[in-house]
């Protein structure tokens, strides 16, 4: 690490870490100060070791650009700016382990407990029910899940499950939903490049599965990422609860990203934890505009068929929609750090 990265002091505005934070060592092995945080109105980052704990780290050529004395708020702000640019110089959070597991292990945790809290807090869940999975690099046949019974917002890294496709729970406490099971071990077993698989019943989306017609219409910029990516199963059998219909569900998928189910919700299924979350959000935010427009009662402007198709190309086979969502995942787990979801990373 360079000078430039040692000697930097950037000044963070956020609100105190929650008390169940109190235990978890940043990466420069210091740890937090509870009653620091609660009477001050800041805290001060000191070295660009302790940066990565807010999901970003200062790249050589930035660093240089902009080093500066620690009383430089000038200097401070300008590097605040730089991170959140959307630069590839912001680099994936990950803090400590907590449990005896593999680093890879450890980071699927951290980001599937971070959509777990941040799909809660946008409302896209259900109570206790709708659930979210993650493959473990490294380890094929075996998913993360959330045990049944936790409120989403409970969730940690630490406390989900890994179990494996025969429904044996290989770490963790307590046991996966049914359906859980039979909808998502289906999924990663049909479709092995599905790293994530998320389902929901979020408003919106649902929402046009009980229409006659649940097609998302090209309409939207939001809406042109999904372009011939979405599969719909017009057919609604009841609760999942054996692998017949787990099969029928994940086939009905024929390698697409979302899955539209009649009467029932979403399914998300993706390469990597940070792109399912970006296409659960932008699908809700595309259902919803549809819904406003079509209650306005007036006919629907849609999008040529040509620039739809070149649109979707450009965005997700240049790789832009694999660093956005990196981008986007990295921004809300920074802000859950600043606040009353701190300790999803424990």
């Amino acid at each position: 690490m360079t000078a430039a990265h040692t000697s930097c002091c950037i000044e963070v505005h956020a609100r105190p870490l929650v008390r169940s934070m109190d235990h978890v060592k940043r990466v420069d092995g210091s740890r937090t100060c509870p009653a620091t945080r609660r009477n001050a109105p800041h805290r001060v980052v000191r070295s660009a070791s302790t940066l990565v704990s807010f999901a970003a780290t200062v790249s050589p050529d930035v660093a240089q650009e902009t080093a500066y004395s620690s009383n430089s708020t000038e200097h401070s702000s300008k590097a605040l700016k730089q991170q959140s640019s959307g630069a590839s110089h912001l680099k994936p959070f990950y803090p400590e382990k907590t449990i005896n597991c593999s680093d890879e292990e450890w980071k699927a945790r951290v980001d599937l407990a971070a959509i777990y809290r941040v799909c809660h807090n946008l409302g896209f869940n259900e109570g206790i029910n709708n659930h979210l999975t993650a493959v473990v690099p490294g380890m094929p046949g075996h998913f993360l899940v959330f045990a049944f019974g936790l409120l989403w917002s409970e969730v940690t890294a630490s406390n989900l499950l890994l179990m494996d496709h025969q429904g044996n729970v290989v770490r963790g406490e307590g046991h996966p939903e049914a359906t859980a099971f039979w909808i998502h071990s289906r999924i990663h077993d049909v479709h092995p490049a599905a790293g994530c698989v998320v389902h929901t019943h979020q408003p919106h989306a649902t929402a046009l599965t009980l229409l006659e017609d649940p097609t998302l219409l090209q309409v939207h910029q939001n809406s042109m990422r999904f372009y011939n990516d979405i599969a719909y199963d017009h057919e609604y059998n009841g609760i999942v609860l054996d692998d017949d219909e787990g099969k029928r569900i994940a086939n009905i998928m024929q390698g697409k990203k979302v899955l539209l189910a009649a009467n029932h919700g979403v399914i998300v299924a993706t390469e990597t934890i940070a792109e399912a979350f970006d296409y659960l959000y932008f699908l809700e935010r595309a259902a919803e505009v549809q819904l406003k427009a079509l209650a306005a009662g007036k006919p629907l402007k849609l999008i040529d068929e040509a620039v739809c198709m070149e649109t979707c190309e450009k965005f997700t086979k240049s790789g832009v929609a694999k660093e956005y969502a990196g981008l986007h995942l990295e921004a809300f787990k920074r802000q859950m750090l600043a606040g009353k979801d701190a300790d999803f990373c424990t």
